[in-house]
């Protein structure tokens, strides 16, 4: 939603306009730095009528002024490679991240207790501290984010939806702005879990919070609920030993108890081991349940470098 404007030989795009008041960020054609302001003393034309807010956006009013005020030229980290063309549903700030807001643009899912057990990790354990991180699935990139500011070697996150891509790196790029983060994107048509990641890259660290559902994925957000036959948790599974160093670890966080069942009967298959990292006795637990259950697949040093395909086991009894 931007337009041109011009104004004393500036090149303006609006980001949001109301009644009386318009704020501009504006571009020098000659230096190409941004500045930011509100303009008090432009009518409302047709042209900014048309652009009026709807009652539904006008309840995000506050939360996207929060939005505007970070993004645009005033903001010392404005940065010409970040994309925000995005709305933005909230901002919040987390624990363990000091000095710090979060953004989560539209289309793109967050729930706060769904990895409160690895954001412990990584704050308070250094679980990514000197080391390669991975992050599958990143939606805002709040752990990548999190290891980033707990001095992790390297980060890549990759997720599936070009939505959470560029929330991700947004979010890196403003609370993180020291360190690099790579963030990839996952095609559609090849949507495995290490489909972005090149055979000869290996980490110490691969963390994800993967969709917890068999179900159909008919919109791009969809993909954060729902794995449709498990074909990314069976990815994960399958070219796991490719990627992980010797000592490394793949931590998955899991609030759907079928799915849990799922993975441990997986693991078993597959030679590998895991532990449960939570007090909490899986059969207490509802079907759907917070905060999600922390779980370290732990693959056999003899299986380190060897992909290990394994067919896709019923899915009847755990679909939805």
């Amino acid at each position: 939603m931007t337009n041109d404007l011009s104004r004393n030989g500036l090149m303006g795009e609006w980001l949001f306009a109301g009644y009386h008041n318009l704020l501009i960020v504006e571009t020098d054609p000659r230096s190409g730095n941004k500045s930011c302001g509100w303009s008090r003393d432009i009518l409302m034309n047709d042209r900014v009528a048309r652009a009026r807010m709807t009652d539904a956006r006008v309840k995000c009013l506050l939360v996207s002024l929060v939005f505007i005020v970070l993004i645009c030229g005033c903001h010392p980290g404005y940065r010409e490679d970040l994309d925000y063309s995005h709305n933005v549903q909230q901002t919040w700030e987390v624990d363990g991240l000091e000095n710090g807001v979060m953004v989560q643009f539209e289309d793109v899912f967050w729930e706060a207790d769904d990895t409160i057990s690895l954001r412990e990790l990584l704050t308070e354990g250094l679980i990514a501290d000197g080391r390669d991180v991975l992050e599958i699935g990143t939606g805002t990139g709040l752990l990548s984010v999190l290891a980033l500011r707990s001095n992790a070697k390297s980060v890549i996150a990759t997720d599936i939806n070009p939505a959470a891509v560029a929330n991700a790196r947004y979010n890196a790029a403003m609370l993180a702005p020291e360190n690099e983060i790579d963030v990839r994107q996952v095609s559609k048509e090849s949507p495995g879990a290490f489909s972005v990641i090149g055979d000869n890259e290996k980490f110490d660290l691969i963390l994800s919070n993967p969709p917890w559902e068999h179900g159909e994925v008919s919109e791009p957000i969809d993909h954060a609920f729902y794995d449709p036959e498990f074909a990314l948790m069976e990815s994960l599974l399958d070219e796991l030993p490719l990627h992980l160093k010797p000592g490394g670890r793949c931590l998955l966080a899991y609030g759907h108890r079928p799915a849990v069942e799922l993975l441990i009967d997986a693991c078993g298959k597959r030679g590998y081991e895991y532990v449960i990292l939570d007090d909490r006795n899986l059969k207490d637990l509802d079907r759907d349940f917070l905060p999600g259950l922390l779980i370290e697949v732990v693959v056999p040093t003899r299986l380190l470098g060897k992909p290990l395909p394994i067919s896709n086991p019923p899915i009847e009894e755990i679909s939805r």
